[in-house]
């Protein structure tokens, strides 16, 4: 019976929205947004992001309620887009972990010129993703634009909204940092 009255009280909610009453969609927000926000943060896996999935789940339930046809209960259908998202996001994470990988990767044959890549342990490797990881956001941007995507500096200004000159800040000081952090494996190559 409560999953009958559950499937009823969705109908109402999806026809109350589908008419103009947007404070429809903020119930089902309400009623729904733990079991979804429970979902992603066991499928992710981290709850850093948790919150910024939850939100993008809701926007495209949001967007996609008027297609809802209530094949199935409201919470299902949530739960599938929350899969769909988490999925999104975990693949953008390891292309994301693959750039910065790459861009360790040029940072080491910068610094070590001739140096056999193979050579170089595991340690070396991870020392460097986490050097890259560690830096802010607009900084990190920059680096993987510039010496992953090998992007030049006007179009990476204009990806960034920036100016070239604040993106040559960026890069300088990122540099910076990384030649601070990484130290003996940066010479002067960085």
């Amino acid at each position: 019976m409560v999953v009958m009255a559950e499937t009823i009280d969705d109908e109402r909610l999806v026809e109350q929205f589908n008419r103009g009453d947007e404070s429809a969609f903020d119930r089902i927000v309400g009623q729904y947004s733990s079991d979804v926000a429970s979902l992603a943060s066991r499928l992710l896996g981290w709850s850093g992001e948790v919150e910024d999935v939850t939100q993008d789940i809701f926007l495209a339930a949001f967007l996609g309620l008027k297609k809802f046809r209530c094949d199935c209960s409201l919470r299902t259908w949530l739960f599938t887009i929350t899969v769909n998202k988490c999925r999104s996001y975990r693949y953008k994470r390891m292309l994301q972990r693959r750039r910065i990988s790459q861009v360790a990767d040029k940072a080491i044959d910068a610094s070590a010129g001739t140096a056999d890549k193979s050579s170089m342990d595991n340690e070396t490797f991870d020392r460097i993703r986490r050097a890259i990881q560690a830096l802010p956001a607009k900084y990190r941007e920059a680096v993987v634009l510039r010496y992953l995507q090998e992007l030049p500096a006007e179009q990476i200004s204009r990806i960034l909204g920036i100016s070239k000159n604040a993106l040559q800040v960026r890069l300088n000081r990122a540099r910076a940092r990384l030649r601070d952090d990484l130290g003996e494996l940066t010479k002067e190559k960085l």
